[in-house]
């Protein structure tokens, strides 16, 4: 399975590829997909296995679905901060002041690492932005675009998957890595794999403690750890982000709007820690 990206709607969606030549190097998407409902539209299409990459709250759904119908998978998973609805990433082309409409192509990720966001226009100019920059920023952590699921997550990677990857956001990377490292935790299944790729000369691989994983995500672990205490938080974020909602509608106004509602989320947040919600 593999994804591909629709310009009309500017966005990504999940596809089912039969070679190599048909994959598409996308890289990291940060839209929400539907690969659960997807993998279940077209079950009767997979032929001799699939391979899938997904959300960690994805991976046992899918494995379920795919073992019930004596599918042979194997699952790669992602360490997730919460996925972003399309409208988010229409929200961005309004910051950056360019429309939809005028949109060739668009990679949150890819063509190397760290990357960054790459967007192709119509008329043959392309943007770039660096990863966690203004615009992007202003976007997702407005929390306006998070579906109501992730605002209450605590799944950080799964341990059902038979790779947990995450990139390294550890600084000696940040600074020297030009190759694009990833860190993985393996099940027996993964690892095998692994290792024939790496005696086959395809990866090569260091082997590091624990901890360096779970580091290099100590954002979103730390924030996911305490997505238990936020449940009020979580339920006024939901019923803020509602599309069509008169609070929603103001916020995405203009920059200036996103920028009061940021102000607004840290007084909520600080006025529901010290009420003990």
């Amino acid at each position: 399975m593999t994804f591909v990206f629709d310009n009309n709607q500017s966005r990504y969606y999940p596809k089912l590829i039969f070679n190599y030549s048909e994959y598409n190097n996308c890289g990291s998407i940060y839209q929400d997909t539907d690969n659960i409902g997807f993998i279940k539209e077209n079950i009767n299409r997979i032929e001799n296995g699939i391979v899938v990459t997904c959300m960690p709250c994805q991976v046992l759904p899918i494995k379920n679905i795919l073992s019930k119908n004596r599918i042979k998978h194997f699952i790669i998973s992602l360490c997730c901060s919460g996925q972003t609805t399309v409208q988010g990433t229409w929200f961005y082309y309004k910051l950056l002041g360019i429309k939809k409409e005028d949109v060739v192509h668009l990679q949150y990720r890819g063509n190397g690492w760290p990357s960054g966001i790459q967007i192709q226009l119509k008329n043959g100019d392309v943007i770039k932005k660096g990863n966690y920059t203004y615009p992007w920023t202003l976007m997702h952590e407005s929390l306006l675009f998070r579906p109501k699921r992730c605002l209450s997550c605590i799944i950080k990677t799964s341990s059902e998957a038979d790779i947990s990857l995450a990139d390294p956001w550890l600084q000696e990377y940040i600074e020297k890595d030009k190759v694009g490292n990833s860190v993985l935790i393996c099940n027996l299944i993964g690892e095998s794999v692994i290792n024939r790729m790496c005696d086959e000369g395809l990866l090569r691989l260091k082997e590091v403690n624990e901890f360096t994983f779970f580091k290099s995500q100590n954002g979103t672990i730390e924030t996911k750890a305490h997505s238990n205490e936020y449940k009020s938080y979580n339920k006024i974020l939901g019923r803020m982000g509602d599309d069509g909602s008169a609070y929603k509608r103001f916020a995405t106004m203009s920059s200036f709007s996103m920028r009061l509602h940021m102000v607004f989320l840290r007084l909520l947040r600080f006025f529901l820690k010290h009420k003990n919600y």
